[in-house]
């Protein structure tokens, strides 16, 4: 019977714990950098970024019970980061920390002298780590891939992966009675009878409310670019639009719902986006043929604004938040066939070159370019829709420049692409440059370190369109020291070291006292090394040992000597 009592209890315990309501992380009014579906530059943003005034320190609690199933220190990404697993079915993620609680700490410094390595994972099964809501777990940081002091909290399913809203879902109240905010509008023709579908700019504003009433005068086919942000009281972020809607004559043209989106499926916003005008922000009606949104946009007519008469149209675009708000606009769309008479020159144009220089590419096939000294090969798949592939021998190599190959044109960058090229350039290069050589992108006059490695007669690497040649990076990295006269200074406890490469960047560093290996971070250039008593002793002269290594192997090793 005790028995039988006991697994009731259990159960009720259990049962009350898998409904807990998620509690704040931290012990401040909810405001936010960054909100979930924020545009980023290829993904939409999965969580809530707390904001916490600028400043590191401030502590973060569990927001419901579970167990810890992961600890994770990486010098970009989440940075240091806690992943909690909950009985209902989710697990919260806590990133950019600046610290672990104690009992974390330990284990995650244990694994990395045991590895030598910064960058650890420790992974734990139920039953290790138990954590209850409202334990604390950490503080807030600036870790990883973060520009200022934040909490990035992120919920998922962790039967599908998919992260939740938990803003949306009404999990955490704020004041937002601010609607959002058209920035910018932009009007694009479209024609699909010249082989290849063809788009082309047709007019823009960057004051969409001057636009209310008047009469837009399009082609036949057109579509539009909207450029959106939502704000909310307290905060200067530049939140998520969780839906854009487009109707003509009360018709839905185009509607896109953000909603909750698998990371998988958040990786084709590039798809959505316009990209042809510069920003991040720019989401297009037109909804490409390879676009794994589609069950989050609604377009009958593939959201093309489509004009069959010449009569006057009622057009308006609406754009909403989480939380209810909305701003509309109001327009006018009558068709204007002379709009189209440049295309008319442009086909003529492109049909009379003798030696066109490019080739079409169809979204759903792979393509293979090969000219004298260079092949592009770019997968199945890797384009949102079909286009033109531009090319052309820009320059010969030129080794007064370090430009050791031929400088070839491949594609339009203004393309989005789902998958990156392989390109393989050939060049002649002694046997001692061949671990030197790589990749680089050319822009007026200069290179930038796109990456590859020599492979037989050249060198071989992923890159999108651009403009590409072969060069060598034989400089190594510096380091120097924060120090006055010779002595190295510490700042707080630490020591500071700084790492600079002219070319391809820092691939590894390492630093060791007396010949072993010394726990350090690297961030943004410079090295945070904070002596551990337990592990260098007080009173006494140390050797101090840093070893940087770049991209394409050049080396650098500096001793010096401090006391402790």
């Amino acid at each position: 019977m005790r028995r039988i009592l006991t697994l009731l209890l259990l159960f009720c315990s259990f049962a009350v714990c898998a409904q807990e309501s998620p509690i704040s992380p931290l012990k401040l009014p909810p405001s936010f950098a960054g909100s979930y579906g924020e545009l980023r530059r290829d993904h939409f943003h999965t969580g809530l970024d707390w904001r916490v005034g600028g400043v590191v320190g401030d502590t973060i609690y569990a927001i419901k019970s579970g167990y810890v199933s992961r600890l994770s220190v990486s010098i970009g990404g989440y940075g240091n980061a806690v992943y909690i697993t909950h009985p209902d079915g989710t697990l919260s993620l806590y990133g950019h920390m600046h610290d672990f609680v104690p009992k974390y700490a330990a284990l995650v410094e244990e694994k990395q002298y045991a590895s030598e390595s910064f960058e650890v994972s420790l992974e734990f099964e139920e039953g290790c780590l138990p954590v209850e809501q409202g334990e604390a777990i950490g503080r807030v940081g600036n870790t990883g891939y973060s520009v200022a002091p934040h909490l990035h909290l992120e919920v998922r399913d962790l039967a599908t992966q998919t992260p939740l809203n938990y803003l949306a879902r009404g999990y955490y109240k704020v004041v937002d009675d601010i609607p959002p905010l058209f920035q910018r509008l932009f009007f694009f023709g479209y024609c699909d009878t010249l082989g290849l579908p063809l788009r082309y700019p047709l007019t823009s504003s960057n004051s969409p409310k001057s636009l209310f009433g008047t009469t837009i005068r399009l082609p036949h086919k057109s579509y539009l670019g909207i450029d959106a942000i939502d704000r909310q009281n307290g905060t200067t972020g530049k939140l998520a639009v969780t839906e854009y809607l487009v109707l003509l004559d009360q018709d839905t043209v185009f509607r896109f719902e953000v909603g909750e989106i698998h990371p998988k499926q958040g990786r084709y916003l590039s798809a959505l986006r316009e990209t042809n005008i510069g920003g991040n922000d720019v989401i297009k009606t037109l909804v490409e043929p390879h676009n794994l949104l589609a069950e989050h946009i609604y377009a009958p007519e593939r959201g093309l604004l489509i004009l069959n008469d010449h009569e006057e149209h009622d057009l308006k675009l609406r754009i909403s938040d989480e939380h209810g708000n909305r701003s509309s606009l109001h327009l006018k769309a009558r068709r204007d066939d002379s709009l189209e008479s440049s295309l008319s020159a442009i086909a003529t144009a492109l049909a009379s070159e003798e030696d066109p220089r490019r080739i079409a590419m169809h979204w759903y096939m792979p393509h293979i370019f090969i000219d004298e000294g260079v092949t592009y090969t770019l997968p199945a798949l890797s384009l949102y829709y079909s286009g033109w592939f531009p090319y052309a021998k820009v320059a010969e190599a030129d080794s007064s420049l370090n430009i050791l190959s031929a400088v070839w044109k491949l594609g339009d960058p203004s393309l989005p692409l789902h998958s990156r090229g392989e390109l393989f350039l050939e060049c002649s290069l002694p046997d001692s440059l061949h671990s030197n050589a790589c990749l680089a992108y050319y822009q007026d006059g200069v290179l930038s370190y796109a990456g590859g490695k020599w492979a037989g007669n050249g060198v071989r690497g992923s890159v999108g369109f651009g403009t590409w040649c072969v060069t060598t990076d034989t400089t190594p990295p510096k380091i120097s020291f924060w120090e006055r006269k010779g002595n190295i200074l510490r700042a707080g406890g630490e020591i500071l070291i700084y790492l600079e490469d002219d070319f391809s960047g820092i691939k590894d560093y390492r630093v060791e006292i007396d010949g072993k290996w010394h726990l350090s971070m690297f961030k943004s250039g410079r090295i945070s090394l904070r002596l551990d008593p337990s592990r260098v002793s007080r009173g006494s002269m140390h050797t101090l040992v840093v070893k940087a290594e770049d991209n394409c192997g050049n080396g650098t090793v500096v001793s010096r000597e401090f006391f402790f």
